[in-house]
């Protein structure tokens, strides 16, 4: 059996896209299916790289193993599988590393979802850093089992995660998260991809309730641009011509996949897919959007702030570009240094 060279199973779609930037950015053709069921559109492409999001990590964990067994069996052919984890190990961990290794029966595993370009390392075994309260003991989360023989790295900088890709056996399943994915794809060795312009006006869609994205919204929100607060999602009557950020806040306590549902219906009310750059933060926001816009398959072009990869729907070519963000990603500036110079009022200051 053939398959991608590399292939990236993740358990949301935000995840599976900054897993997979790496490559793009180093010359290989990468796509990234939804869902699991997108994923042999995916495949078909012939891209060299493909991601897929299992849509887990909320669900219920017999869901996420399913998923994870189905999409394993349909990228068993790649040279190189990536099991793409939370870099804050949230999520059925366990369960679906677990489903995939019991699959492809890899030679060997190395696990470590150290991100040390974002401040995310793994020391003693302990993964800590940026927005991680307190360290985490790494394989107890994984909960491999030992015939396995797993090794649980620890990693400070990216030499140490090129050393762990290079000292790795062929048919080894990498476990981890974008570092480890910038690790494999700087030993692929290509040529890098020019830079893709941004162009406004640009619709900010955020669902993420993560501390870090409340925090650059309120740095983005200086901006000028026009604010649209959607209490549990609920999108209030209206629309805009220009450039804006809708965002979800607190309501009545309405479960995640429901607030995100109602940004997107929101969002198609508002005709925001005119806009020329959507920018979406939250992985189940995110998801439902691109599931309004018909969009199953995302074809990555670049990297415009380090962990937010700006993509465009194979489905959808000729359609606004795409930026996705995961909520516990980027600096405080990350949204506000993505407003492009023709988004409409902007002040900096």
């Amino acid at each position: 059996m053939t398959g991608p060279d590399v292939a990236i199973i993740a358990d949301d779609l935000t995840g599976s896209l900054d897993s997979a930037v790496p490559f793009a950015l180093a010359g290989l053709r990468t796509v990234c299916a939804t869902s699991v069921a997108a994923l042999p559109a995916a495949l078909a492409s012939g891209a060299r790289v493909v991601a897929v999001n299992l849509a887990s990590r909320e669900g219920p964990e017999a869901v996420a193993s399913v998923r994870a067994v189905a999409a394993a069996q349909a990228v068993a052919g790649a040279r190189v599988v990536l099991k793409k984890i939370d870099s804050r190990l949230k999520g059925h961990v366990a369960a679906e590393i677990g489903a995939v290794a019991a699959v492809l029966r890899p030679a060997g595993v190395v696990v470590c979802p150290a991100v040390p370009d974002l401040g995310r390392v793994v020391r003693d075994g302990q993964l800590e850093g940026l927005g991680v309260a307190e360290p985490l003991p790494v394989a107890a989360r994984c909960g491999l089992a030992p015939d396995l023989g797993a090794r649980f790295a620890d990693a400070a900088s990216g030499d140490d995660l090129d050393r762990l890709v290079a000292e790795a056996a062929e048919g080894t399943l990498f476990v981890g998260a974008r570092g480890l994915a910038t690790a494999l794809a700087r030993r692929m060795g290509r040529a890098a991809r020019p830079a893709v312009a941004m162009r406004g006006p640009v619709a900010f869609v955020i669902g993420s309730r993560d501390p870090i994205t409340l925090a650059q919204v309120e740095r983005l929100r200086i901006s000028g641009l026009d604010w649209v607060a959607a209490p549990d999602g609920r999108v209030p009557a209206g629309g805009s011509d220009g450039s804006v950020i809708l965002q979800a806040v607190a309501g009545e306590g309405a479960a995640g996949d429901v607030v995100s549902s109602r940004l997107a219906e929101g969002f198609v009310r508002w005709h925001l897919a005119d806009k020329r750059l959507l920018v979406l933060s939250g992985g189940e926001t995110a998801a439902a959007v691109l599931d309004r816009m018909g969009v199953t398959v995302l074809e990555v072009l670049d990297e415009p702030l380090p962990g937010l990869p700006l993509c465009r729907g194979l489905d959808r070519p000729a359609g606004p570009a795409i930026v996705t963000k995961s909520g516990g990603f980027g600096a405080a500036d990350a949204l506000l240094r993505l407003v492009p110079e023709d988004a409409g009022k902007v002040r900096t200051g």
